[in-house]
Formats: structure tokens, C-alpha cells, sequence
């Protein structure tokens, strides 16, 4: 299933018109960023969204030790039942807008911008809350409460370094939304 879901993405990406990567006037970068979850995968029409109903991945969904220590980033319980697909992993330094698009049938979602020393370092977690405290982290912008089948721009100056793109709603992170992003100068 997880092959399948990033089939998906990578499909979704390349053939969508609006999803190709593009230089904007001024040299600006344009990131297009797709969130995806198991009802992104659903035909058009399916009654009830299977597993990801509304709610699935609501607060008290993702209760404390249930994804355990070091389960982050695909390894846990809920791993790759949620995924940010970009169309370009590494970008100039400067400002970079990204495209976001959220192409669930069923869920909400959002997009983090997110500074990292490694990105493949778990982010800090408040088990009780299932999400990122955003306080312990640098977060740099934020696409938020991208409703299903919609989409927003996000205009972010981004440094030389590494960045993780995630979802911070509740249990969302734990279930594999995160992305790294590489800057180069």
C-alpha cells in the first residue's frame, strides 16, 4: 500500500499541469507540495472514506505510547497512512513559494515549514497532544487548515540548511506526513 500511495504522488505530480516545478519572476522557486492520506487513493464517490472517516485521526486518536519511542517517520503503527510529496527535494536559497495542494478526500490538513539541524532527527512530540509542540521548534511558515481538494500558496525566505515540511494536526506527523526540504546557497 505505501508503494502504491507514493505511486500516486509521484503520478499526481507529474501529470498535474498546476503540480510541474516552476521559476517564478524574479528568480523565485515555486515548490508544488501535495498532502495525501488513504482517501487520496479512494474512487470518486466511496460512501463512508473507509479507514480515514472523519475523526480517524482526531485529538484522543493517537493516545499517549501508542506510536512508542522512536516510531516516528514511517516505522510506527500509523506509518505511511499519511505522506507530503514535493516535486523538487533541494531548492535555491532565497524565497520559495510552495503550492500546496491537499489532495484528500476526507481529512483536513496543513504545511509547516519547519528549520532542522537533521532532517531525519525525530521533531520534539507531546504524546497527550499527538502533535509537534510548535514552541520547540522553528517554524518558519505555515499553510494552515487546508480543507480536502484545496489549495494555498505559501511564500517563505529560506537559508542555506536542511527543512522539514510537516502536518502538525493530531496524529498526522506520527502517521508520515513529513518531508525534508534541502536549501542550497
Amino acid at each position: 500500500m505505501r508503494r502504491y500511495l507514493q505511486y500516486v504522488a509521484t503520478t499526481l505530480l507529474m501529470l498535474t499541469p498546476a503540480l510541474a516545478p516552476s521559476l517564478a519572476a524574479g528568480g523565485q522557486t515555486t515548490v508544488k507540495t501535495a498532502l495525501l492520506d488513504m482517501s487520496s487513493l479512494m474512487p470518486m464517490g466511496t460512501v463512508g472514506y473507509g479507514m480515514m472517516g472523519p475523526g480517524m485521526m482526531g485529538p484522543g486518536m493517537m493516545g499517549h505510547g501508542m506510536m512508542g519511542q522512536g516510531m516516528m517517520m514511517g516505522q510506527g503503527m500509523m506509518g505511511g497512512m499519511m505522506s507530503i510529496r514535493t516535486d523538487q527535494p533541494m531548492v535555491k536559497a532565497g524565497i520559495v513559494t510552495f503550492g500546496v495542494t491537499n489532495w484528500s478526500r476526507s481529512v483536513l490538513h496543513e504545511m509547516l515549514v519547519v528549520s532542522v539541524d537533521n532532517p531525519t532527527a525525530p521533531l520534539p512530540y507531546d504524546y497527550p497532544q499527538a502533535r509537534v509542540p510548535e514552541d520547540q521548534v522553528k517554524a518558519l511558515g505555515e499553510a494552515a487548515d487546508l480543507r480536502p481538494n484545496t489549495s494555498k500558496s505559501l511564500e517563505v525566505t529560506l537559508a542555506p540548511g536542511s527543512y522539514l515540511l510537516i502536518c502538525n494536526l493530531p496524529g498526522h506527523y506520527a502517521a508520515g506526513m513529513a518531508a525534508p526540504l534541502s536549501v542550497t546557497p
